[in-house]
């Protein structure tokens, strides 16, 4: 299975699936990849919805030169009804949020079989991106990161990582760094794509991502689409970037 487009992706934007506004405004960003996010800013009386609308909005991306995706809420908690309805738009790969058991993984996986199955498409054809926001998570990366050979990028949730270790803004940076580097380590040994976590403030962004790009960072999650340009411009393309062979589970 191949998703060696996912590794030139730089900018992650995550958008609400149900703010037609936000929405265009995420196609005219010129980011890299479009996650339509049904966990956290998608209101759940909205989430059939814009569900339903996927397909639509996945067509635009494309149109637009960027990839389509999507972030479900964890399948017990809607987040397998959500897969169903929203597979008809072919996501490039899909988030699953809160990720610390190997078994939320390989269940998803299984679940993306049998969707692909139904509407005809290659098996494979969609790569998964576990959201590591835990202290339990990032101890686990090694391991949740060769789960399944679906896959192909990681992304490290920051913001409710900073929540659950009590951090202030202030403590924010500096707290967060071993986590940040932790991450990248297991990200580059299992072979994904490490996503950096978002920036929440509105000072600060290109310090914070000259950090994370001398650290080794290539791609990163934004949730302001002032951040796509200054991504872009202090992050090179990754088109010579090599992934690593992803190593067996022991």
């Amino acid at each position: 299975m191949a998703h060696g487009t996912l590794k030139h992706c730089r900018s992650w934007l995550f958008v609400p699936g149900h703010d037609a506004e936000r929405l265009a405004d995420a196609l005219a960003s010129r980011a890299d990849v479009i996650v339509v996010d049904l966990e956290e800013f998608t209101p759940s009386a909205s989430r059939d919805a814009a569900c339903q609308a996927f397909a639509d909005v996945a067509d635009s991306c494309r149109q637009n030169g960027c990839l389509p995706m999507a972030r479900i809420n964890a399948l017990d908690r809607g987040g397998r009804h959500e897969l169903t309805s929203l597979m008809g738009g072919a996501p490039a790969a899909v988030f699953l949020p809160q990720v610390d058991e190997a078994n939320q993984l390989e269940a998803l996986a299984s679940a993306l079989d049998g969707e692909e199955r139904r509407w005809g498409m290659p098996r494979g054809a969609t790569a998964i991106v576990p959201t590591l926001e835990s202290r339990l998570g990032v101890e686990r990366a090694d391991d949740l990161l060769r789960a399944s050979p679906r896959i192909a990028a990681a992304l490290l949730g920051t913001g409710d990582l900073a929540r659950v270790l009590g951090l202030s803004a202030e403590e924010r940076s500096a707290a967060l760094a071993p986590f940040r580097q932790r991450f990248l380590r297991s990200c580059r040994d299992a072979g994904v794509l490490a996503i950096d976590g978002p920036w929440p403030e509105t000072q600060g962004f290109d310090a914070d991502q000259v950090w994370s790009r001398q650290c080794g960072f290539r791609a990163r999650c934004v949730v302001d689409t002032r951040q796509v340009e200054p991504l872009h411009r202090l992050v090179p393309p990754l088109s010579s970037l090599t992934i690593r062979p992803k190593r067996p589970r022991t």
